[in-house]
């Protein structure tokens, strides 16, 4: 009996500690990051505790977090790169490929955030065109989804009943690349009256200033 016991107890131990160091361990990186202690935060990532409760995936994603935060471009092209030869899983590399084309598009790099659309297709077709909607938009400047665009702003909100808050960002995102498609046309009435919709949706996020700086370009 109290051998079961003990065998019970060795288990739970074997269960729980390293369940225990892995959610401490993910609290201090991201409490670390936050506060843009990145010496601890990267010694935090090299530690031992951390090699023991995260996968190298994991590690390595963090660490890109850490150079995006810091804006250490060279590091995250090292970074990126590396790990788009890391033997991973399929899931993984789905958010890694998506992941490297938000960051990308955001430098507007247009071969490189074609070659994540690429990887994205070879996985996953679905997850492909809401990136190609985005790419043809902020990359390439085409105005070819304002139906499309419009729909899904609909189906999310009537534009009339006050808002779900977690939808909010969602609809401001969508708001954002419709005014966007009209100010390619030139349509400036209704830029000016989707991006109105989108500055409230979007306040204090990059689009924000963005769009404030469309509006002044086009009067």
């Amino acid at each position: 009996m109290e051998y079961v016991i003990a065998t019970v107890l060795v288990a739970i131990c074997l269960i729980a500690v390293p369940y225990l160091l892995r959610k401490r361990t993910w609290k201090n990186l991201n409490q670390e990051i936050m506060e843009n202690d990145f010496e601890t935060f990267y010694y935090t990532l090299d530690s031992l505790k951390c090699q023991l409760s995260m996968s190298a995936y994991e590690r390595e994603n963090m660490r890109l977090s850490g150079y995006i935060a810091q804006d250490r471009k060279d590091d995250v092209e090292t970074q990126l790169n590396m790990m788009l030869n890391m033997r991973i899983k399929k899931h993984q590399k789905l958010a890694l490929y998506q992941r490297a084309f938000y960051y990308y598009i955001g430098q507007g790099r247009a071969k490189r955030t074609r070659d994540m659309i690429d990887l994205v297709q070879s996985i996953d077709p679905s997850a492909a065109t809401d990136l190609e909607i985005q790419y043809s938009i902020l990359i390439k400047k085409e105005a070819k989804y304002i139906d499309e665009i419009q729909e899904r702003i609909d189906h999310l909100w009537d534009g009339k009943s006050e808002m779900d808050p977690s939808r909010e960002m969602a609809v401001g995102t969508l708001e954002y690349l419709l005014g966007l498609q009209y100010s390619y046309k030139n349509d400036i009435e209704k830029m000016n009256e989707v991006f109105a919709q989108a500055l409230k949706h979007c306040a204090g996020t990059p689009y924000e200033e963005s769009i404030q700086k469309i509006i002044k370009e086009k009067a």
